[in-house]
């Protein structure tokens, strides 16, 4: 058929013709006769059709034929087994070079880690402290020969002002090794190649003429038993106190240093450079806080205070968790005041090593004392951490009473915000099998302040809050000085005054701060809080106190006790010493009917304490079982 006979068609002929041939019918006359001619093969139409129009011809694909595919498949097989014995030959070259240093590391580990880890290029310059209410510091320490030697790697990265924890973990499979990477960021960071004099000219070398006029500067260490934080402390407090006399001999004024150093454990207060004494924490009727008793040194050189220091870390209280073999179970608190030549204010120094980070899964195995412990421990890094917050926010009440830690610092929180400044350095040990404890730490210290408040995000806020005008109170003009015990080379006369009892100027003004953080935290983060994990350390906090009181009361059994033996002994010689004409044997059985009374209702209610006591440990006990896998000092 030609074209010029398909032209010639009627639009019915055309149609039966599709029909007979199979074609679709639709679309105009025109479209219906290009599609005819098509399919009798005759070129040139001009009208396109609706299929050139609505549905294009797909793509010419080249179809592979079985020889192809199994040319293709086996071009795939044998770049794999290419990259795996290039892999396989590059992890042999690893092992060799780490045996012939010593290294026994897992290599796939040790690769994994090198691809992800962060370099000197993404490093950025540290922050200077002098424009930062809180400077929060993470130093990493590096890894020891030894460790590397027994397997360890160093999983963690550093590049200011960010932390990389990379942890090595198994898929569900058991086999298959991946990591899992953890990024940080804080005000400060430093690498295990920064030395302790860097960390120092950024976190606390600025802030010593602050301490000269009036200043009041708390610098906090935290971290894992081992994580370096006793020797990163030891070099800071070494500048720091050396500057602190350099600069107030160039301030032309003679200046008194004082050093006190006490710990606490288990919410009691020992001075630890007076045999451990007991203190007694006493508020007085301004609400202010008083710590009774306290040794106060004075000192005359910067040898002499380190020496002083140094002694009160040797008498500090450690025991054995599962977690470390001597960990630190005290915050210790070491206090430096500066006073001019008429004993009046200037600055005040605190340097506070607290307790050895532990998380309630590390206490598992531990017996009931290391539980009570880490619970006490939590409780008080908890209320620092709000406390922190709290000034940080400038929120409208800080709960420094809600643990005997956050107390003893009531100056550090509470005052004029230009004159105070909080350093927190959190150390972390670098070794893959202490990733759990460095991220424990980390995740600590970054809920110290929000995010919106780091350095480099938020410094203009700063700023203007360092630059905006406060209203001086009488609270804040000066810092209240602690009664104390002084050395015999100086006596101050205000120690032998007596101390006030507990109590408070206006009872209906001061909050429950226990209960204040507790609904703080709540609010913040609604149904993700377990009230169990509360429960747990006030129960914690309760036994301490209640064991304190039954032993006391146990004393004061025996006492009475020795005293109804010495009746019973000179009633017993009376009647041996008796001639027949004395004896009366009425007479001996009413007193001994009453001394034996007398013993029954002594050591009845001694055991009513005790087996309330005991209902008390089973109750801990159960609640310890129910939150020993969660870390609750993270809220």
């Amino acid at each position: 058929m030609k074209e010029a006979d398909i032209d010639s068609m009627s639009a019915d002929l055309v149609k039966n013709e599709l029909k007979d041939k199979g074609l679709p019918v639709y679309g105009t006359a025109a479209e219906r006769k290009e599609r005819l001619k098509k399919f009798h093969g005759i070129q040139g139409g001009q009208v396109p059709t609706f299929e050139d129009k609505y549905d294009p011809p797909p793509k010419a694909v080249k179809k592979l034929g079985v020889v192809e595919r199994i040319e293709e498949m086996k071009q795939k097989r044998e770049e794999r087994r290419k990259k795996m014995e290039e892999d396989k030959r590059h992890k042999l070259e690893r092992e060799a070079e780490n045996l012939a240093v010593g290294k026994c590391v897992d290599v796939d580990y040790e690769m994994m880690i090198e691809k992800y880890r962060l370099n000197a290029k993404q490093m950025r310059p540290h922050l200077s402290p002098e424009d930062l209410k809180i400077n929060v510091c993470i130093r990493k320490r590096p890894l020891f020969k030894k460790e590397a030697q027994a397997g360890e790697l160093d999983c963690i990265s550093v590049a200011n002002p960010k932390v990389q924890v990379h942890e090595c973990k198994y898929r569900v499979d058991g086999i298959t090794k991946y990591l899992d990477n953890t990024e940080f960021e804080f005000d400060n960071a430093f690498s295990e190649q920064e030395s302790s004099e860097s960390l120092y000219k950024y976190s606390i070398k600025p802030l010593i003429p602050l301490l000269l006029n009036k200043g009041v500067v708390t610098c906090f260490a935290y971290g894992q038993t081992g994580s370096g934080k006793t020797y990163t402390m030891r070099g800071a407090q070494e500048f720091a106190i050396n500057d602190l006399f350099n600069q107030g001999k160039k301030a032309g004024t003679v200046l008194k240093y004082t050093v006190s150093f006490f710990e606490i454990y288990e919410g009691r207060l020992f001075d630890l450079l007076n045999n451990r004494e007991k203190l007694v924490l006493l508020e007085d009727a301004n609400q202010k806080i008083q710590v009774q008793g306290l040794t106060e040194k004075a000192v005359a050189s910067p040898s002499e205070m380190l020496k002083i220091i140094e002694f009160g870390h040797t008498v500090r209280t450690t025991h054995a968790t599962r977690a470390n073999d001597t960990s630190s179970r005290s915050h210790a608190i070491c206090q430096i005041t500066i006073r001019n030549s008429g004993n009046a204010f200037v600055g005040k120094f605190l340097l506070v090593d607290l307790a050895g980070s532990e998380r309630a899964q590390d206490c598992q195995s531990n017996n009931r004392q290391r539980r009570l412990e880490g619970a006490e421990i939590n409780k008080s890094l908890l209320s620092l951490k709000e406390c922190i917050r709290a000034l940080d926010a400038r929120g409208p009440h800080v709960p420094f009473r809600a643990s005997k830690l956050t107390m003893v610092l009531r100056d550090s929180f509470i005052g004029s915000k230009k004159q105070i400044r909080i350093v927190m350095i959190a150390c972390v040990s670098p070794g893959k099998s202490s990733a759990d404890h460095t991220l424990n730490t980390l995740r600590y210290a970054e809920r110290l302040k929000d995010k919106s408040s780091l350095g480099y995000t938020h410094m203009a806020k700063l700023q203007q809050d360092l630059e905006e005008p406060e209203e001086e109170s009488e609270e804040e003009e000066e810092i209240p000085m602690v009664p104390q015990k002084e050395s015999p080379a100086k006596k101050n006369p205000e120690s032998s005054k007596p101390a006030k009892a507990i109590q408070k100027k206006k009872p209906e003004e001061v909050k429950d701060d226990w209960q204040y953080l507790k609904d703080t935290i709540h609010v913040r983060n609604g149904s993700a809080v377990n009230n169990e994990l509360f429960h747990l350390q006030e129960k914690a906090g309760a036994i301490i106190e209640e064991e304190e009181e039954l032993f006391k009361a146990h004393m004061s059994y025996l006492k009475e006790d020795a005293q109804l033996l010495t009746e019973e002994g000179e009633l017993i010689n009376n009647l041996q010493s008796a001639t027949s004409d004395d004896y009366d044997i009425d007479s001996y059985i009413k007193k001994m009917e009453a001394l034996v009374k007398k013993k029954l209702d002594l050591y009845q209610n001694l055991y009513g304490r005790i087996q309330t006591f005991k209902n008390h440990l089973k109750e801990e006990e159960e609640l310890h079982s129910k939150v020993s896998q969660i870390d609750h000092i993270y809220y």
